[in-house]
């Protein structure tokens, strides 16, 4: 599926619960989500090549954790993003797929995140990389075939002003944010 998204850093977290609160809207409880990023060789986001995230989701810690294999492209100068979630039944045998298909574990990291359905194409998380002070509003919209990308990208930013969000999104990814917090922790 074809996706626009935004991140922006937070100030706090509740207050962007509780603006959107006041709008009956209510996010989950917190889960937690940990994923592995699998690169093809020789990777560059500027290329826009694939990424492969083996990811395990924690919704409730007394339930098995569910598996899922997520295919991620980013066309950089399109704000697009092309997404497809597969449900995972061994994790074992499919990281070692990848690792035979030609891909290099690039990153691994975890999170706490929830999330809110604001309409049929739109969700709104918030995320906190684990050992990270700050966290992070992250918007997507899901794109039909002629919805045009930049448009939903501006209508995005236009959400998070309504919100009272006004920085400049964020163009990393969290694999990049996780590495860049972990070598200043060195």
């Amino acid at each position: 599926m074809k996706k626009s998204i935004v991140k922006m850093l937070l100030r706090t977290r509740a207050e962007l619960i509780y603006t959107l609160e006041r709008l009956d809207f209510k996010f989950t409880e917190p889960y937690w989500q940990h994923d592995r990023i699998f690169v093809p060789h020789e990777y560059s986001r500027e290329r826009s090549l694939p990424r492969l995230i083996l990811r395990t989701l924690i919704i409730d810690p007394n339930d098995a954790p569910v598996y899922q294999l997520v295919m991620r492209r980013h066309i950089n100068n399109r704000h697009l993003d092309y997404v497809n979630i597969t449900p995972v039944g061994d994790y074992a045998e499919t990281a070692h797929m990848l690792y035979q298909l030609g891909y290099e574990l690039r990153s691994e990291f975890g999170r706490q995140r929830q999330e809110l359905l604001m309409g049929d194409t739109v969700k709104i998380f918030i995320d906190r990389l684990d050992g990270a002070e700050q966290s992070f509003a992250k918007i997507e919209s899901t794109l039909r075939d002629n919805d045009d990308p930049e448009t939903s990208y501006a209508d995005l930013i236009e959400t998070f002003k309504v919100l009272n969000i006004v920085d400049e999104p964020v163009e990393k990814t969290y694999a990049e944010i996780f590495a860049e917090q972990s070598n200043r922790a060195k």
